[in-house]
């Protein structure tokens, strides 16, 4: 065999043995075979431990999940808030709204009045009564 083929074995163990040797994990102890281990973990297995970093991680995911609850919460009372504030502007619209209808049906009959009582006037004064003649148009404002 050359160095060449030699080389190429050499590389071939180390990269089929590397994958074994990357999973480790310091913070994590595999089980070595004792008693205990073997009650809780399989032989080979690794059993679960206190990674640092892992840790850390987690609490920074903890930290934000409560940010966004917070700020979540903050921005339901707000809506809350403004739909409240919608709701009572739409009903005092509302209120607004119908005490215009209310003025406009008066407006409407005094004006229905006035009508009527101008009809009348004219047929008085065609009728030959000068006075109804004479007399001003009925203005519907007399009728409110």
């Amino acid at each position: 065999m050359t160095r060449i083929h030699l080389a190429l074995i050499a590389a071939g163990v180390l990269a089929a043995a590397s994958p074994a040797y990357a999973q480790t994990d310091p913070h994590q102890p595999t089980n070595d075979g004792s008693a205990a281990a073997s009650m809780t973990v399989p032989p080979g297995q690794v059993a679960p431990g206190v990674d640092p970093g892992t840790s850390s991680a987690n609490a920074g995911v903890s930290g934000m999940i409560q940010q966004n609850q917070a700020s979540n919460a903050a921005g339901q009372a707000q809506y809350q808030s403004d739909l409240a504030a919608y709701d009572a502007a739409m009903q005092a619209h509302g209120h607004a709204v119908a005490r215009q209808d209310v003025h406009y049906a008066h407006q409407q009959q005094a004006y229905a009045s006035a009508m009527e009582a101008w009809r009348v006037q004219t047929a008085a004064c065609k009728r030959g009564h000068q006075r109804a003649c004479d007399a001003p148009t009925p203005d519907p404002a007399d009728f409110y």
